[in-house]
This record gives C-alpha cells, sequence and structure tokens, in this order.
C-alpha cells in the first residue's frame, strides 16, 4: 500500500498549493501592499462617479531589481470611496510590467465589490481621508 500513500501525499500537496495560489489570489491578496513595497496614491486621479469618489495606487517593489524579470513589476489599483460611510472598495487592480504596460485587468463589477472600513491608521486610512478630507 506504499504507492496508494505516495499519491495520497501527491495529492494533498497539490490541493495545499493550489489553495494557497487561491489565497493570494482574491482581489484584496492582491491589493495588498507587502514588506518590499511601497505604495504612491495619485491625488490627480481621485474623480466622482455615482456619489462615490474613484482613486488611484499605485504599489511597486522598494528595489525595482526585485521585480521577477518579465513579470508583474506594479500593480495600480483603482478603489472607490464611500465619504458617507466611511467605507472603500477595489474596483479594478491592473498589473504591470517594467515598462509600465497592462498585462492583466481584474475589473470587480459593481454591485460585487466588497465594501470595508480600513484599520486605523493603516495605508487604506490615509488614502481614504485624503480622498473624503
Amino acid at each position: 500500500g506504499t504507492m496508494i500513500r505516495f499519491l495520497i501525499g501527491i495529492a494533498a500537496l497539490t490541493i495545499s498549493a493550489a489553495a494557497l495560489a487561491q489565497e493570494s489570489y482574491t482581489v484584496e491578496g492582491v491589493a495588498k501592499v507587502r514588506e518590499n513595497e511601497t505604495a504612491r496614491f495619485y491625488s490627480n486621479s481621485v474623480r466622482e462617479t455615482g456619489g462615490l469618489r474613484l482613486f488611484e495606487v499605485v504599489i511597486r517593489y522598494a528595489d525595482p531589481d526585485d521585480a521577477p524579470p518579465g513579470g508583474t513589476a506594479s500593480r495600480k489599483i483603482t478603489y472607490r470611496a464611500n465619504c458617507d460611510s466611511q467605507e472603500m472598495s477595489i474596483s479594478v487592480i491592473a498589473l504591470r510590467n517594467a515598462r509600465g504596460q497592462t498585462t492583466k485587468a481584474i475589473a470587480v463589477p459593481p454591485g460585487a465589490e466588497e465594501f470595508f472600513k480600513p484599520e486605523r491608521d493603516s495605508l487604506e486610512d490615509d488614502w481614504l481621508y485624503r480622498v473624503c478630507g
């Protein structure tokens, strides 16, 4: 029965790897600023639409050499801010290569987005304050 046990071991490995990939692939996961990254809020990107304010943030590696060759060098996140409820949601995530070209865009359709209240003193909290005042 060693062969069967071995196969079960492989299956378990595959599942956990897939689960992990799935985990980090939520829009929230992709929008997170990691330790070796910097985020820049673009104040000139703020625009009003349907009672909400849209704004853009670009996340890139603090050290550009950390970017995987030919891979995603930066992510441009478009957020929706609801200034009345002091909540925000992710609208679009654009994955961009080193030349700044969008290689993949993940859009959250209106109505499907999940609004959240940013944690106090977090980056998101700061952006929301800058957008809503």
